[in-house]
């Protein structure tokens, strides 16, 4: 047979070709599935910062307290008048030439400023007064002053006078605490009259020396202390004022009319100053670094 050159040319090696497409489809898979290669990451570094309190050293400073701080003046008004030593008060043997002053009943409140000192500027001048009576007839804001007290601050024939007046906290000399047990006084019913405290007593308590506890005193109308049933004694006296302060009174008996000195004051007028306490020092602040993990991924 003679060849055309159309023929279809067959290989005589088939197996051949099917070799190399199985060959190509193999590496196909396998570069598709290939693995990643290994991957080293570090992550950010991790700080962590711990505060602690700066250390405290102990300390045996106390702070001195402050005094109270008195209230404003008051704009008011001074009436002359002639003293006498029967006082709404009580007190003692006060001399006719000293300075006094005598409160509206609105302000007396049952005898509660008895004693208490009061700091008068005038016309003419300023005085310190003490409270010793009640004036009947004077309205609010007008006060009566004893002669030598009224022409301190302005002539006496003037009769009254237009002044400012304020309240004394803790009087400097500070007075010294006195007694009286009142006339009458026994093992059944017990009056005391206490003053010399600078201010305004706020409470007397007894306390009988044979035990028991603290009975509580009620002040009346004429300063005086009393209480019922506290026994013959003797007895211990705590004396308390508006501001706190706070004292002993001890010995006393039931010996009615004397008047007895105790060298006790209820305060004292030159405190040591006051301690100012330093700021703490800042907290120490400690940073810790925490080195971080490496990750690989694969």
């Amino acid at each position: 047979m003679h060849r055309t050159g159309y023929e279809v040319v067959r290989s005589s090696r088939p197996w051949l070709w099917t070799a190399l497409a199985a060959a190509v489809v193999v590496g196909t898979i396998t570069w598709v599935m290939r693995p990643e290669p290994v991957a080293c990451r570090s992550a950010a570094p991790i700080t962590t910062v711990i505060t602690e309190p700066a250390p405290t050293t102990p300390s045996s400073v106390t702070t001195q307290q402050l005094p109270p701080s008195p209230p404003p003046p008051q704009i008011a008004q001074a009436r002359f008048y002639a003293f006498s030593p029967g006082v709404a008060c009580s007190l003692p043997d006060l001399p006719l030439d000293g300075y006094y002053v005598g409160v509206p009943t609105s302000e007396y409140a049952d005898s509660s400023p008895c004693g208490t000192y009061v700091n008068i500027d005038g016309p003419l001048g300023s005085v310190r007064a003490q409270i010793v009576d009640r004036c009947p007839g004077c309205a609010p804001h007008q006060y009566d002053l004893s002669r030598a007290a009224f022409e301190a601050i302005a002539n006496s024939t003037d009769g009254v006078a237009q002044i400012k007046i304020s309240q004394v906290v803790d009087p400097d000399p500070a007075p010294e605490l006195f007694y009286r047990v009142q006339q009458g006084s026994s093992a059944d019913w017990i009056g005391m009259l206490f003053s010399g405290g600078g201010n305004s007593l706020r409470a007397v308590d007894l306390h009988s020396d044979a035990g028991g506890d603290w009975k509580p005193l009620h002040r009346g109308y004429d300063n005086y202390w009393t209480i019922s049933g506290a026994g013959p004694g003797p007895f211990t006296a705590r004396v308390t004022d508006v501001y706190g302060h706070t004292v002993e009174v001890p010995g006393i008996t039931v010996t009615p009319g004397q008047l007895r000195y105790t060298g006790i004051r209820l305060y004292d007028p030159d405190p040591p100053p006051v301690t100012t306490v330093a700021a703490p020092p800042p907290p120490v602040v400690v940073t810790t670094v925490v080195p971080a993990p490496s990750h690989c991924n694969s």
